[in-house]
């Protein structure tokens, strides 16, 4: 489990991640990252259209 207020995830690699644990994130952080259909997400996040 990570918190991740304030992470920069801008053009990070998310792919394959499993971050359905992670306290506080926020779907700025999810929309600047790229992630993959592998990535895990917190129940109440909607992933992404972009990835």
């Amino acid at each position: 489990m990570a918190g991740l207020i304030g992470a920069d995830f801008r053009d990070a690699g998310l792919s394959g991640a499993d971050l359905t644990g992670s306290f506080f994130p926020a779907p700025s952080q999810l929309n600047a990252a790229k992630g993959d259909a592998g990535t895990g997400l917190p129940p109440a996040l909607t992933r992404p259209s972009h990835g």
